[in-house]
């Protein structure tokens, strides 16, 4: 018979308990999924009772194995050094740092082992993954002949292949002896608890005088479990109780919720009662889906359905008497912290709040955290200091990471200035490897730069010392006034009640680690302490993410937060379930393991398969007593792969709300939660008015001078313009450690000037003199294998660029391909000329022009300036060279009219040409630009002194491209003669003419500016 849905699970186990065992609870032990099962329980069990009852105990079912099993389970630190003991017999060249990540890994492994097999079962799969019985197997194929010739050249060679299946062979010694030495020592691994407790149960059960030991609300049990299940069932021993329904029992023998449940039906769960209850139909179930466009969005909306719930005192006063009243389920943990910010404020009769009636039964992980971020970051700096140019220096990325860290300055505002000015001279002086005592220096010898940044040592014991250092200074950041001098075991941390109590419990937990640490490597590192930090990383850090930061609040509370597995055997009237988004709920596909997979699925072992079924039975078994239930999910807007909704909740909609049997009702799903529609909106392109303060700026920034660069990104994006041109709002400059496609530009530019410049015998920073070249100055630098590379690494120097390694030294070796192309390109350029020479005027040099154009009878200034890359003569004709480190496409060199350029951001070369030719042309013309006719006269000098013809100023100058990704089509120059509006002019007055349109447009205050996206 199937119970009222208000009756949760556990009470009517508790009431089974009683009615069948009332005269003899004492010898019955009662064992449930997790502990907090058993704090309900306890609770559903003093509910059920008439009278005084001593209560039965009740255990979870690692409790159950650690009260069975006469061995001690061992931290991992200790497993892990006990481990490299064993395996080091096999492997005596392996060293601690090169083991610690595979020991990880094989602890992980031997305890799934020892939870799915027998020992007789463990010896089959290791001989299965042994040498020849791998070689066996890839030999199927071959005729038998091939197939032993094959072994036989195999075996004797050298081969990384045997390498691996050596390996194989010592696992399988490994784990023999690792369990043997475990056993003397009288501790174990939580699977070969289990083992030992199962090898002697019977023994065990007697001793401790157990009639009976109930199991009840398990799904998933591992391999020994089940034998420890079954065994006392033989025994007569047992009785189970399982939370199951006929639909995903047997109604449908493919549903993953009941995969589990069908394989124990024949074995020991055929004593449970009733596998044909039917809880879906038991009452009506409201179910509702809300897609939120963020995380903050979601705890908010959570916040909001809360609310909703307790929006009357009858609601309020309801939820305080309920003992079940409602749980919010977190898939992902990280969302813990936001949620707790995003409760509401309810006040209550008694004068409680909202916070007093909720418990956090997950705990939150130390490894999601900002202060394991912190740790990491500091592992990572220390690992990749290097001592340069006489001084220990950190990666770049590491000191910045942990000086914009919030536990590293938030909470302390001169740490704060101290930071920002040192993150901002970092970036100026663009330094990669960024020296530990300036760090120091630069702080003012603050205590917490001082222990961060200077060397550790090469010792765990140091490590720890300066680690305690480090809970020292940001405890006194706290306002706290803890001391810990030395690495004393006997010492402890108070954690106070201040606004930092959940900080400093976090570091009161890493002290606990590094106490423990101090008190287990001595036993093995006995005479020597060195040890590499990698290890001593590797150690800490799986100490701190076995570690839950603990939530303290009442147990039994109307309100629970928790994880999906928490809620295991355990029955709300309202459930919400957070970020249902699918590889959230459930995980994604992963199982780390050495073993492959189709070895474990053929051995028994776990795989993704089984965790998808035990995910689902504990998402299922949700629905069998609720009431109402809230699923929450970020859709396609938040990015990063995460917009889409789990197939749980697919499922629920294509099986379950159109079917009347399952009595779920649903309200409108199709619109999102009103924070998501406002996210929404961010998609939409940025607009702004042109107000008369904005035309103001304008007009100073066109008399202040824009160049042709500026007015192609207007062109492009018209908020960018407005943004960095006339507002002067410029993003943040940051280090370039890989060159990009600007940096990598600038690097060529750079190098070309200073190359001939070079060539010329000037100094690289000479910019005021003009010079010749001729053939025989590029074939010199040529031959010269050393002239390239040289200016190539001085200009890197300037650029404050490394080219030593990764991406940067291969752009070095095309940087000096490139180089060489073009120097070859000089000399036929050169060769073809009357005069055999080119006269470099201007390197890097800045032309301006003025000009005043009439926008609706205005009179508005126009200062145009450009840095050209390179002004020269060929025989008497001046030309302006740019140089473009990619490509080009020959359409957008052309145009069929000149108003074109201002519709066809494509065009921007184009316009760029045209407008360093009509800069030039301008500058010649008008005999009031000193600084133009000066430049002209000086390497006038130069060319009649060296022979060659003065610049003739009556000829058409002449503006290009040398583009280096096609080096070999020449100086690329554009067509002119194209009308502007359908008419025909010269070349000056056509290209004012576009700059007047062009500022038309920019002035007209009717048009809106909009961002391009």
């Amino acid at each position: 018979m199937s119970q009222p849905y208000q009756i949760p699970f556990l009470q009517t186990v508790a009431q089974k308990i009683l009615d069948n065992h009332s005269g003899n609870l004492n010898n019955i032990l009662v064992v449930l999924p997790s502990r907090r099962a058993g704090m309900y329980f306890k609770q559903y069990f003093g509910n059920v009772i008439t009278k005084v009852t001593i209560a039965p105990p009740v255990l979870s079912m690692e409790g159950f194995a650690e009260r069975f099993s006469k061995l001690v389970k061992a931290d991992n630190v200790t497993l892990l050094f006990e481990l490299y003991k064993v395996y080091k017999e096999e492997n005596k060249d392996i060293t601690i740092e090169k083991f610690a990540p595979l020991g990880k890994s094989l602890l992980s492994e031997f305890n799934m082992i020892d939870n799915n097999m027998t020992e007789e079962e463990a010896q089959k799969m290791f001989e299965h993954l042994n040498e020849s019985k791998a070689i066996d197997h890839w030999a199927e194929g071959l005729l038998e002949d091939e197939a032993e010739s094959f072994k036989k050249n195999w075996k004797n060679s050298n081969s990384s292949m045997t390498d691996f299946l050596a390996f194989w062979q010592n696992l399988s010694s490994s784990y023999t002896k690792f369990k043997a030495s475990l056993a003397a020592k009288g501790i174990a691994y939580g699977g070969m608890l289990f083992r030992e407790a199962y090898d002697h149960l019977e023994e065990r059960i007697n001793e401790l005088g157990i009639d009976k030991v109930i199991f009840a609300g398990f799904s998933q049990m591992s391999g020994i479990e089940q034998s420890i299940v079954q065994y006392l069932t033989d025994l007569g021993k047992a009785q189970t109780y399982f939370d199951t329904d006929k639909r995903y029992h047997h109604s449908n023998k493919k549903h993953e919720a009941g995969y589990y449940l069908r394989r124990y039906v024949n074995g020991f769960a055929a004593q449970h009662p009733d596998y044909a209850v039917d809880q879906f139909s038991s009452h009506e179930k409201k179910v509702n889906f809300k897609a939120v466009s963020s995380i903050v969005g979601e705890v908010k909306f959570a916040g909001e359905w809360l609310a909703s719930l307790l929006d009357t005192p009858d609601k309020r006063k309801e939820f305080v008497a309920t003992l079940n009243h409602t749980a919010i389920l977190l898939p992902d943990e990280t969302v813990l912290p936001a949620l707790l910010k995003s409760l509401p404020d309810i006040p209550f009769e008694n004068g409680k709040t909202l916070a007093e009636l909720t418990n956090i039964t997950m705990g939150m992980s130390y490894e999601k955290t900002p202060f394991f971020d912190l740790i990491t970051e500091i592992f990572k700096l220390k690992e990749r200091v290097i001592f340069k140019d006489g001084q220990y220096c950190a990666y770049f990325k590491n000191v910045q990471n942990i000086l914009r860290h919030p536990f590293f300055n938030s909470n302390y505002r001169e740490i704060d200035v101290i930071t920002g000015s040192i993150l901002e001279d970092i970036t100026k002086k663009n330094y990669i490897n960024v020296p530990l005592d300036y760090l120091v220096e630069a702080s003012g010898n603050l205590d917490i730069f001082k222990v961060v940044f200077k060397n550790w040592g090469n010792d765990y014991v140091s490590y720890i010392e300066h680690f305690q250092e480090l809970i020292n200074a940001l405890l006194e950041m706290f306002k706290d006034v803890l001391k810990i001098e030395a690495p004393d075991p006997s010492r402890s941390i108070k954690i106070s009640d201040s606004t930092f109590s959940y900080e400093e419990e976090l570091l009161s937990i890493l002290y606990d680690h590094l106490k423990h640490l101090y008190r287990v490597l001595p036993a093995f590192f006995p005479e020597k302490k060195e040890l590499p930090i990698f290890v001593f990383k590797t150690l800490l850090m799986e100490l701190l993410r076995g570690t839950k930061v603990p939530f303290t609040g009442v147990p039994i509370a109307p309100l629970q937060i928790m994880g999906m597995l928490e809620s295991r055997a355990l029955d709300f009237k309202n459930v919400l379930i957070l970020s249902c988004n699918e590889g959230i709920l459930p995980t994604k596909k992963s199982v780390e393991a050495i073993i492959p997979f189709d070895v474990r699925a053929q051995y028994g072992l776990p795989t993704y398969q089984d965790k998808n079924a035990a995910f689902a039975y504990t998402f299922y078994r949700l629905f069998h007593r609720s009431e109402n239930l809230m699923f929450s999910y970020l859709d396609a807007n938040a990015g990063n792969d995460i917009g889409e909704m789990s197939r749980l909740l697919l499922q629920v909609k294509e099986e379950m709300l159109d079917d009347p049997q399952f009595r779920l009702t649903t309200s409108d799903t199709s619109a999102a939660w009103m924070l998501a529609k406002a996210d929404k909106t961010m998609g939409a392109p940025v607009e702004i008015v042109k107000s008369d303060v904005l035309k103001e700026k304008i007009l100073r920034r066109l008399k202040r001078g824009v160049s042709p660069s500026a007015i192609n990104s207007f062109i492009r994006n018209p908020l960018t313009f407005i943004d960095e041109k006339v507002i002067d709002l410029k993003e943040e400059d940051e280090i370039e450690e890989d060159l990009d496609n600007r940096s990598f530009g600038n690097l060529i530019h750079l190098s070309l000037e200073w190359g001939l410049r070079r060539m010329a015998g000037l100094d690289d920073k000479d910019e005021n003199t003009p010079f010749v070249l001729r053939k025989e100055d590029f074939d010199k630098a040529l031959k010269d294998k050393e002239f390239i590379p040289n200016v190539i690494q001085a200009a890197a120097l300037e650029e404050k660029v490394e080219l030593v390694k990764g991406q940067n030294l291969l752009l070095k070796a095309v940087a000096e391909n490139l180089l060489q192309r073009y120097f070859k390109k000089q000399i036929e350029e050169i060769e073809k000329s009357t005069s055999k020479a080119i006269g470099i005027i201007g390197l890097e040099k800045y032309v301006t022009h003025i000009l005043k154009v009439d926008v609706e009878g205005e009179e508005i200034e126009i200062r145009l300036s450009g840095m050209a890359d390179r002004i020269d003569v060929i025989d008497g004709q001046l030309r302006v060279v740019d140089y473009k480190s990619g490509g080009y496409q020959r359409s957008d060199m052309d145009v069929s009219d000149w108003n074109d350029i201002l519709e066809d951001d494509h065009k921007g070369k184009f316009l760029q040409l045209s407008l360093y030719q009509y800069l030039l042309t301008s500058a010649s013309t008008d005999k009031s630009n000193e600084d133009f006719h000066k430049l002209i006269g000086a390497a006038n000098r130069i060319l009649v002194k060296n022979g060659l013809p003065e610049v003739d100023l009556s000829l058409a100058i002449k503006s290009g491209f040398y583009f280096f990704r096609k080096i070999n089509d020449g100086l690329i120059v554009c067509k002119e003669g194209q009308p502007i509006g359908g008419e025909e002019m010269e070349f000056l007055p056509k290209t004012e003419k576009l700059l007047e349109n062009w500022t038309k447009r920019l002035l007209d205050t009717s048009s809106i500016i909009e961002d391009v996206i």
